[in-house]
């Protein structure tokens, strides 16, 4: 259910209310409705058709993280997402995704404000949004595509939104140059911003196998001081932030070893790590190696078994992240290393 609306903060919190109204009106002999919010989560879409699948993701996400969900559209079709300068005014429309849980006749909803813009226009919806956030909850700007990334010391056309979040998400999985991504989220770390990188989630499951070598409660678990060194290898044409990621981590992890990144075959991303085994009792290698179906290969030092990785769909990276709001001081300190 949607609605246009003016671009008048207190415009929208009175259709809002209005929607509410409506959606109880409409579903009170079927069990009503219950409102749910536990955050404000702000979206800055790519261009139009990414703003579509914004939408549906934010459903999802709303399941398990209901939220007043602000989707941030670029006015325009040019091709140029985020640095589109067409008609700098400001529309809005309302909206609300609503679920019934297994079982229940009460439907659980969550509200959600569409507002477009030109880039011109998002120092423009900074203003606006200070009165939109829900109050006394956190708010949360998800970053999408790369550009934001590429901006270097420039300040980019989201700059405006980054001091009314609390947290903001990016992703640099695409990025063409990873030192330089790294460094920017490294420039806004530094201003206190609280960042987060959904190419750092995705390592998850990849420092789960990892740290599972290392849990004394399983047999044959290895010591941290028996690891003498770890190579780190990468595919495709350039290092990604991921191998960085995955390199800082296990320094910050086993800082007696000799960490170091190479290039190999395959597509782009992390492809394995080995680790050299020197100890008085054992020496050798232990490989971890992406697999196929999406499972991790581990192999040496008397073992050889497959793990299953956890999904790394969009929805499931931002579930993840959603539920981390606090500070994340495994990611803090793997990107300040």
């Amino acid at each position: 259910m949607s609605t246009a609306t003016t671009v008048q903060p207190e415009r929208i919190l009175k259709d809002l209310q209005q929607l509410w109204a409506q959606l109880a009106h409409d579903q009170a002999e079927s069990g009503g409705v219950l409102r749910a919010c536990a955050m404000t989560l702000v979206v800055a879409a790519e261009d139009a058709s990414d703003a579509e699948r914004v939408r549906q993701t934010v459903g999802v996400l709303m399941h398990n993280h209901p939220s007043r969900a602000v989707i941030l559209r670029p006015r325009g079709d040019g091709g140029d997402g985020l640095s589109d300068k067409s008609a700098p005014g400001l529309d809005a429309r309302i909206f609300a995704e609503c679920w019934k849980p297994f079982g229940k006749a009460q439907q659980i909803c969550s509200e959600g404000i569409e507002i477009t813009a030109g880039k011109s226009g998002f120092s423009e919806v900074a203003k606006f949004l200070v009165p939109l956030r829900v109050p006394d909850l956190p708010v949360v700007l998800w970053c999408r595509g790369t550009q934001v990334l590429a901006t270097g010391a420039e300040p980019g056309p989201l700059e405006p939104l980054f001091p009314l979040a609390d947290k903001i998400i990016f992703d640099s999985s695409q990025v063409a140059d990873a030192d330089s991504a790294l460094q920017f989220l490294r420039r806004l770390r530094g201003r206190g911003r609280r960042v987060a990188d959904l190419h750092w989630t995705r390592l998850t499951g990849w420092r789960e196998v990892l740290a599972h070598l290392f849990d004394e409660r399983v047999d044959r678990a290895l010591a941290p001081g028996e690891i003498k060194a770890a190579q780190v290898t990468f595919g495709g044409p350039a290092i990604t932030t991921c191998a960085r990621y995955f390199a800082a981590w296990i320094r910050t992890a086993l800082p007696a070893a000799r960490v170091t990144i190479q290039s190999g075959d395959g597509p782009p991303g992390l492809r394995s790590v080995t680790l050299s085994i020197g100890s008085s009792g054992a020496s050798g290698t232990l490989s971890i190696a992406g697999g196929a179906d999406n499972c991790l290969e581990v192999s040496g030092s008397g073992r050889q078994y497959r793990s299953q990785l956890p999904s790394a769909s969009e929805e499931a990276l931002m579930q993840e992240e959603l539920g981390i709001l606090g500070p994340d001081p495994v990611y803090e300190r793997a990107l300040s290393a």
